[in-house]
């Protein structure tokens, strides 16, 4: 069985990797079509006995196996699209194996053949993609799931208020670290005014309490409960779904070469499967949180969940863009990592661009 939703709430340190566990997801009914010829006034009733016999023409469905972690509330339109039956709308039987969200384990599983696609940051990809690794980006799913937790106490209404502060991060490799250090750089923070302060997502708000830093970035739900817990102590100064940010999807399909070589069929309907299943979190966010909350545990509400999934672009032009729209928005980020030296000095961020994302829906 899967991990539940909001197994992030008390989870272990950033360091702990939870163990490979895979899901087939249940299909719905075999996709059938009908074989029983006219039966003609002319013929036996034996023989209308057998048409009537024979078997149905059952069209296979294809099996993909994707990578996903059930407690990233971010990625419930996959929840969704299990739940709707979409996968099996666009003829495909998803497997899902969730092996953390560590970026080396998950190349590692799609290097091995574990894994046929993923969903996961967009900026986890670019170093190993830069570096040649076989995989394209296919589309969008969804923005804002990046979120940087203040204090009012420590006199913070402002990103410029960061100067001088420290702020949380469970990983301090985390792209997540990069995006906001890249984001308050262009609102005028520079690198060297604030300080970045490791610690396990469970003690950030102790680590805030005892004054040991103002600020932290995660993710829902802990950031989500976080504030809630915190009774006005604490409040969400920003995340990377409202303003610039806002303006561009954050986590992305991710498809193996090998399948794209294999069977581009395949890889295009689970692009378009889980393009879909954004649009429709988008629309039903009621629906998207009954989906969801069959990984939660009890004591979460779906009101809780409804809200986290609004705070989420997944409309088509700011969460789940594909083709050239979704090209750009890739190209954004290549851009911004070009600016903090992320990527190499000789990486033009257009080239890089054209190769690593693929317009699989239209060609």
């Amino acid at each position: 069985m899967t991990q539940s939703l909001h197994g992030l709430i008390g989870a272990a340190s950033a360091g702990s990797r939870p163990l490979a566990i895979r899901r087939r997801t249940v299909l719905r009914g075999a996709a059938s079509a009908g074989v029983i010829g006219q039966l003609g006034l002319l013929t036996a009733g034996a023989r209308a006995a057998d048409e009537l016999a024979a078997p149905a023409i059952v069209t296979a469905r294809k099996h993909v196996t994707l990578i996903w972690g059930p407690s990233s509330l971010c990625l419930t339109p996959i929840a969704v699209a299990q739940k709707q039956g979409i996968f099996e709308k666009h003829g495909l039987d998803v497997e899902t194996l969730n092996v953390g969200y560590d970026t080396t384990t998950q190349v590692e599983a799609i290097a091995l053949g574990k894994a046929d696609a993923t969903a996961t940051f967009l900026m986890r990809l670019f170093k190993p993609l830069e570096a040649g690794f076989d995989l394209k980006m296919t589309a969008g799913v969804h923005g804002g799931c990046s979120i940087l937790v203040a204090s009012h106490a420590a006199g913070i209404a402002t990103l410029q208020d960061l100067r001088g502060k420290n702020i949380g991060m469970t990983d301090l490799t985390s792209p997540m670290k990069v995006l906001y250090e890249w984001h308050l750089m262009k609102n005028g923070v520079p690198q060297d005014s604030y300080t970045w302060r490791q610690y396990p997502a469970d003690l950030f708000s102790l680590a805030v309490d005892k004054g040991e830093i103002q600020a932290f970035a995660d993710g829902d739900p802990n950031a989500y409960f976080a504030i809630r817990r915190s009774k006005g102590k604490l409040f969400l100064l920003t995340t990377n779904g409202t303003g610039e940010l806002g303006k561009y999807t954050c986590c992305v399909v991710a498809v193996s070469g090998k399948l794209l070589r294999d069977d581009r069929p395949a890889a295009a309907a689970l692009t378009a499967a889980l393009v879909e299943a954004a649009r429709f979190t988008d629309q039903h966010l009621d629906l998207a949180a009954d989906a969801s909350l069959f990984y939660a545990p009890s004591q979460v509400k779906r009101e809780e969940v409804s809200e986290m999934l609004g705070g989420y672009p997944y409309d088509e032009q700011r969460g789940s863009p594909t083709g050239d729209e979704f090209r750009r928005h890739v190209l954004y980020f290549a851009r911004a990592l070009k600016e903090t030296n992320v990527l190499k000095p000789a990486t033009d961020p257009v080239r890089l661009t054209n190769r690593i994302v693929d317009d699989v829906l239209t060609g």
